[in-house]
Protein backbone atom coordinates (compact mmCIF):
# COMPACT_ATOMS: atom_id res chain seq x y z
CA UNK A 1 0.00 0.00 0.00
CA UNK A 2 1.40 3.33 -1.04
CA UNK A 3 1.36 6.24 1.36
CA UNK A 4 0.20 9.56 0.03
CA UNK A 5 2.75 12.38 -0.21
CA UNK A 6 0.60 14.39 2.17
CA UNK A 7 0.86 11.66 4.82
CA UNK A 8 4.63 11.39 4.40
CA UNK A 9 5.02 15.14 4.73
CA UNK A 10 2.95 15.22 7.89
CA UNK A 11 5.05 12.44 9.40
CA UNK A 12 8.26 14.26 8.56
CA UNK A 13 7.01 17.47 10.15
CA UNK A 14 5.97 15.56 13.28
CA UNK A 15 9.39 13.88 13.55
CA UNK A 16 11.20 17.19 13.18
CA UNK A 17 8.95 18.77 15.79
CA UNK A 18 9.62 15.99 18.29
CA UNK A 19 13.36 16.18 17.66
CA UNK A 20 13.40 19.94 18.16
CA UNK A 21 11.31 19.65 21.32
CA UNK A 22 13.64 17.07 22.82
CA UNK A 23 16.64 19.20 21.92
CA UNK A 24 15.12 22.21 23.63
CA UNK A 25 14.21 20.15 26.66
CA UNK A 26 17.73 18.75 27.05
CA UNK A 27 19.68 20.86 29.55
CA UNK A 28 22.81 22.51 28.25
CA UNK A 29 26.02 20.90 29.47
CA UNK A 30 29.00 22.77 30.91
CA UNK A 31 32.61 21.68 31.30
CA UNK A 32 34.72 22.28 34.39
CA UNK A 33 38.47 22.36 33.85
CA UNK A 34 41.02 21.74 36.60
CA UNK A 35 44.67 22.69 36.20
CA UNK A 36 46.41 22.53 39.58
CA UNK A 37 49.92 21.47 38.62
CA UNK A 38 51.46 23.16 41.68
CA UNK A 39 48.67 23.51 44.25
CA UNK A 40 48.04 19.74 44.25
CA UNK A 41 51.02 17.38 43.97
CA UNK A 42 49.25 14.21 42.86
CA UNK A 43 47.53 13.49 39.55
CA UNK A 44 44.96 11.18 41.12
CA UNK A 45 44.06 13.83 43.68
CA UNK A 46 43.52 16.38 40.91
CA UNK A 47 41.26 13.96 39.02
CA UNK A 48 39.18 13.11 42.09
CA UNK A 49 38.79 16.78 42.98
CA UNK A 50 37.63 17.63 39.46
CA UNK A 51 35.01 14.87 39.51
CA UNK A 52 33.75 15.77 42.99
CA UNK A 53 33.51 19.49 42.23
CA UNK A 54 31.72 18.83 38.93
CA UNK A 55 29.14 16.71 40.76
CA UNK A 56 28.59 19.47 43.33
CA UNK A 57 28.26 22.13 40.63
CA UNK A 58 25.74 19.95 38.78
CA UNK A 59 23.53 20.05 41.88
CA UNK A 60 23.89 23.77 42.58
CA UNK A 61 23.75 25.09 39.01
CA UNK A 62 20.97 22.66 37.97
CA UNK A 63 23.04 22.00 34.83
CA UNK A 64 25.05 18.89 33.93
CA UNK A 65 28.72 19.67 34.51
CA UNK A 66 31.45 17.44 33.11
CA UNK A 67 34.95 17.43 34.60
CA UNK A 68 38.24 17.51 32.76
CA UNK A 69 41.57 17.46 34.59
CA UNK A 70 44.65 18.74 32.76
CA UNK A 71 48.19 17.67 33.49
CA UNK A 72 49.99 20.18 31.27
CA UNK A 73 49.46 23.90 30.81
CA UNK A 74 49.67 23.74 27.02
CA UNK A 75 46.80 21.21 26.92
CA UNK A 76 44.72 23.36 29.25
CA UNK A 77 45.34 26.62 27.36
CA UNK A 78 44.56 24.88 24.06
CA UNK A 79 41.21 23.69 25.43
CA UNK A 80 40.43 27.19 26.70
CA UNK A 81 41.28 28.74 23.34
CA UNK A 82 39.04 26.18 21.62
CA UNK A 83 36.05 27.01 23.82
CA UNK A 84 36.02 23.53 25.35
CA UNK A 85 36.03 24.72 28.99
CA UNK A 86 33.34 26.91 30.56
CA UNK A 87 34.99 27.56 33.93
CA UNK A 88 37.99 26.21 35.76
CA UNK A 89 39.93 25.98 39.01
CA UNK A 90 43.55 26.78 38.26
CA UNK A 91 46.78 27.81 39.94
CA UNK A 92 46.76 31.59 40.37
CA UNK A 93 49.91 32.08 38.30
CA UNK A 94 48.26 30.14 35.44
CA UNK A 95 45.17 32.36 35.67
CA UNK A 96 47.41 35.38 35.16
CA UNK A 97 48.93 33.79 32.08
CA UNK A 98 45.46 33.27 30.57
CA UNK A 99 45.07 37.05 30.50
CA UNK A 100 41.69 38.45 29.48
CA UNK A 101 40.35 34.98 28.63
CA UNK A 102 39.80 34.30 32.34
CA UNK A 103 37.63 36.26 34.75
CA UNK A 104 38.57 35.49 38.40
CA UNK A 105 35.53 34.69 40.55
CA UNK A 106 36.73 33.24 43.87
CA UNK A 107 39.78 31.97 45.74
CA UNK A 108 40.06 28.26 46.49
CA UNK A 109 41.33 28.02 50.06
CA UNK A 110 42.96 25.14 51.94
CA UNK A 111 42.99 24.93 55.73
CA UNK A 112 41.45 28.39 55.79
CA UNK A 113 44.24 29.97 53.76
CA UNK A 114 44.05 31.22 50.18
CA UNK A 115 47.82 31.73 49.93
CA UNK A 116 50.94 29.60 50.09
CA UNK A 117 54.71 29.99 50.19
CA UNK A 118 57.14 28.72 47.58
CA UNK A 119 60.53 27.17 48.22
CA UNK A 120 63.74 26.59 46.31
CA UNK A 121 65.03 23.20 47.41
CA UNK A 122 68.23 21.26 46.74
CA UNK A 123 69.97 18.08 47.88
CA UNK A 124 72.88 20.00 49.39
CA UNK A 125 73.21 22.83 51.85
CA UNK A 126 73.90 26.28 50.53
CA UNK A 127 72.25 29.53 49.46
CA UNK A 128 70.53 30.68 46.29
CA UNK A 129 73.64 32.51 45.07
CA UNK A 130 75.48 29.17 45.01
CA UNK A 131 73.08 28.05 42.26
CA UNK A 132 74.39 30.52 39.67
CA UNK A 133 74.36 28.77 36.30
CA UNK A 134 72.71 25.67 37.81
CA UNK A 135 69.50 23.99 36.61
CA UNK A 136 66.28 24.93 38.42
CA UNK A 137 63.30 22.64 37.76
CA UNK A 138 60.01 24.57 37.69
CA UNK A 139 56.48 23.94 36.48
CA UNK A 140 55.96 25.06 32.90
CA UNK A 141 53.29 27.57 32.04
CA UNK A 142 52.95 29.81 29.01
CA UNK A 143 56.72 29.95 28.56
CA UNK A 144 57.76 33.62 28.33
CA UNK A 145 55.87 34.47 31.53
CA UNK A 146 57.44 31.69 33.62
CA UNK A 147 60.72 33.51 34.43
CA UNK A 148 58.73 36.60 35.41
CA UNK A 149 56.81 34.64 38.04
CA UNK A 150 60.05 33.30 39.53
CA UNK A 151 61.81 36.67 39.39
CA UNK A 152 59.01 39.03 40.39
CA UNK A 153 56.90 36.94 42.77
CA UNK A 154 59.07 34.21 44.27
CA UNK A 155 62.34 36.15 44.49
CA UNK A 156 60.72 39.54 45.01
CA UNK A 157 62.65 41.16 42.17
CA UNK A 158 65.97 40.75 43.97
CA UNK A 159 67.38 38.27 41.44
CA UNK A 160 66.81 37.73 37.72
CA UNK A 161 65.89 34.05 37.48
CA UNK A 162 66.58 33.80 33.76
CA UNK A 163 70.10 35.15 34.16
CA UNK A 164 70.96 33.40 37.42
CA UNK A 165 69.58 29.89 36.76
CA UNK A 166 69.27 27.51 33.86
CA UNK A 167 65.49 27.11 33.97
CA UNK A 168 64.31 23.55 33.35
CA UNK A 169 60.51 23.44 32.75
CA UNK A 170 58.54 20.33 33.79
CA UNK A 171 54.77 19.52 33.63
CA UNK A 172 53.98 19.54 37.37
CA UNK A 173 55.40 19.74 40.87
CA UNK A 174 55.93 15.99 41.26
CA UNK A 175 58.01 16.02 38.06
CA UNK A 176 60.15 18.81 39.50
CA UNK A 177 60.88 16.79 42.64
CA UNK A 178 61.63 13.63 40.64
CA UNK A 179 64.02 15.58 38.44
CA UNK A 180 65.80 16.86 41.55
CA UNK A 181 65.97 13.37 43.05
CA UNK A 182 67.42 11.97 39.81
CA UNK A 183 69.96 14.82 39.80
CA UNK A 184 68.64 16.10 36.51
CA UNK A 185 68.55 19.50 38.18
CA UNK A 186 70.52 21.00 41.05
CA UNK A 187 67.43 22.67 42.54
CA UNK A 188 63.64 22.73 42.22
CA UNK A 189 60.99 25.38 42.76
CA UNK A 190 57.92 23.96 44.53
CA UNK A 191 55.28 25.14 47.00
CA UNK A 192 56.63 24.84 50.53
CA UNK A 193 53.76 22.52 51.49
CA UNK A 194 55.01 19.93 48.96
CA UNK A 195 58.62 19.75 50.16
CA UNK A 196 59.20 16.05 51.02
CA UNK A 197 59.46 15.28 54.72
CA UNK A 198 62.15 12.98 56.03
CA UNK A 199 64.26 13.11 52.86
CA UNK A 200 67.60 14.78 52.22
CA UNK A 201 65.97 17.82 50.67
CA UNK A 202 67.25 21.18 51.88
CA UNK A 203 65.17 24.35 51.73
CA UNK A 204 67.47 27.11 50.49
CA UNK A 205 64.86 29.83 50.12
CA UNK A 206 61.29 30.59 51.22
CA UNK A 207 59.17 33.12 49.38
CA UNK A 208 56.55 35.47 50.72
CA UNK A 209 52.87 34.51 50.68
CA UNK A 210 51.53 33.93 47.16
CA UNK A 211 47.91 33.28 46.04
CA UNK A 212 47.24 29.57 45.57
CA UNK A 213 44.27 28.49 43.42
CA UNK A 214 41.41 30.45 41.91
CA UNK A 215 38.05 29.74 40.28
CA UNK A 216 37.81 31.52 36.92
CA UNK A 217 34.97 32.03 34.46
CA UNK A 218 35.87 31.43 30.82
CA UNK A 219 32.52 31.68 28.99
CA UNK A 220 30.22 34.21 30.67
CA UNK A 221 29.09 32.11 33.65
CA UNK A 222 30.25 34.58 36.31
CA UNK A 223 26.77 35.45 37.60
CA UNK A 224 25.73 31.80 37.91
CA UNK A 225 28.98 30.82 39.61
CA UNK A 226 28.81 33.72 42.05
CA UNK A 227 25.26 32.79 43.01
CA UNK A 228 26.21 29.15 43.55
CA UNK A 229 29.31 29.71 45.69
CA UNK A 230 27.43 29.63 48.97
CA UNK A 231 25.82 26.28 48.12
CA UNK A 232 28.90 24.51 46.78
CA UNK A 233 30.63 24.41 50.16
CA UNK A 234 33.86 22.52 50.80
CA UNK A 235 35.09 19.92 48.32
CA UNK A 236 38.16 18.03 49.52
CA UNK A 237 40.96 18.91 49.67
CA UNK A 238 39.72 22.52 49.47
CA UNK A 239 37.51 24.55 51.78
CA UNK A 240 34.55 26.55 50.53
CA UNK A 241 35.36 29.14 47.88
CA UNK A 242 36.12 32.65 49.15
CA UNK A 243 34.96 35.54 47.03
CA UNK A 244 37.73 37.78 45.81
CA UNK A 245 37.95 41.47 45.10
CA UNK A 246 38.97 42.39 41.57
CA UNK A 247 41.68 44.69 42.89
CA UNK A 248 43.33 41.81 44.79
CA UNK A 249 43.81 39.72 41.67
CA UNK A 250 44.74 42.77 39.61
CA UNK A 251 47.54 43.56 42.05
CA UNK A 252 48.82 40.00 41.84
CA UNK A 253 48.63 40.09 38.04
CA UNK A 254 50.65 43.31 37.93
CA UNK A 255 53.20 41.81 40.30
CA UNK A 256 53.69 38.81 38.00
CA UNK A 257 53.93 40.76 34.76
CA UNK A 258 55.61 44.00 35.86
CA UNK A 259 57.38 43.13 39.07
CA UNK A 260 57.38 44.82 42.49
CA UNK A 261 57.68 48.61 42.78
CA UNK A 262 61.22 49.89 42.44
CA UNK A 263 62.82 50.59 45.75
CA UNK A 264 63.93 54.19 46.23
CA UNK A 265 66.79 55.01 48.61
CA UNK A 266 65.73 57.25 51.46
CA UNK A 267 68.11 59.77 53.04
CA UNK A 268 67.17 60.32 56.66
CA UNK A 269 68.71 62.88 58.95
CA UNK A 270 70.40 61.46 61.98
CA UNK A 271 69.03 62.30 65.37
CA UNK A 272 70.84 65.14 67.13
CA UNK A 273 72.98 64.02 70.02
CA UNK A 274 72.60 65.98 73.25
CA UNK A 275 75.05 65.17 76.01
CA UNK A 276 74.01 66.31 79.46
CA UNK A 277 76.86 66.65 81.92
CA UNK A 278 77.17 68.51 85.18
CA UNK A 279 79.53 71.47 85.23
CA UNK A 280 82.63 70.52 87.19
CA UNK A 281 83.85 74.06 87.92
CA UNK A 282 81.78 77.22 88.06
CA UNK A 283 83.31 80.54 87.06
CA UNK A 284 82.21 82.29 90.26
CA UNK A 285 84.20 79.81 92.28
CA UNK A 286 87.46 80.87 90.64
CA UNK A 287 89.34 83.92 91.94
CA UNK A 288 90.85 86.55 89.67
CA UNK A 289 94.17 85.43 88.19
CA UNK A 290 96.54 86.74 85.56
CA UNK A 291 98.47 84.54 83.24
CA UNK A 292 102.12 84.09 84.04
CA UNK A 293 103.81 86.03 81.28
CA UNK A 294 106.66 87.56 83.29
CA UNK A 295 109.07 84.96 81.96
CA UNK A 296 108.20 85.93 78.43
CA UNK A 297 109.35 89.51 79.11
CA UNK A 298 112.69 88.50 80.57
CA UNK A 299 115.69 89.80 78.59
CA UNK A 300 118.29 87.24 77.80
CA UNK A 301 121.83 88.07 78.86
CA UNK A 302 123.06 86.88 75.48
CA UNK A 303 120.90 89.37 73.60
CA UNK A 304 123.19 91.96 71.90
CA UNK A 305 122.71 95.64 72.56
CA UNK A 306 121.44 97.81 69.74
Amino acid sequence: MKMSPRFLLAGLVLACTLTASSALAAPKKATLGVFLATTLADGQERFEYAEALAARLTETLDTPVAAKSFGRYEDFSRAVAGGMVDFAVVDAWAAVQLGTKAKPVAWASRAGDTQQRWAIVALQRGVVKDLAGKRLAHVKGAGPTDPKFVTHVVLGGDLDAQKHFKLAPVPNVESALKMLEAKGAEAALVPLAHVPKGKDVRVLFRSGRVPGAVLVDLRNHEAALTGALGKVGAVAPFDAFARLQDKDFDEFSKLVTRGPPRRQPVLAEGAELHVEAEVLVRSEELGPALPSFVGDLAVSAEQPDD
